[in-house]
């Protein structure tokens, strides 16, 4: 049995909400390595916080109103972008 199976990252807002992201969902968003120019462009850059689970905070992204890149796909891969 994979030691991921049943993993789920779990996030919490100001206001004391929390998101359950289980690791399926979370392999969803999976950025294309292609991508990782304009996330790191967008992003509130310091250095990645070690979580649990093998995963990082890298930062939280900062996207221009109707930016291509804030939509959620159900494909795999979080997009790059195609415009300047």
């Amino acid at each position: 049995m994979d030691g991921n199976t049943g993993q789920a990252l779990v996030i919490v807002d100001a206001d004391g909400n929390y998101y359950v992201l289980p690791r399926e969902v979370v392999q969803t968003a999976k950025a294309d390595p292609a991508s990782r120019a304009a996330i790191e462009q967008h992003l509130d850059g310091h250095d990645p916080v070690p979580l649990a689970g093998g995963y990082s905070f890298a930062g939280v992204l900062r996207l221009p109103p109707g930016s291509e890149l804030a939509h959620y796909s159900p494909e795999p891969c979080w997009p790059v972008a195609t415009t300047g």
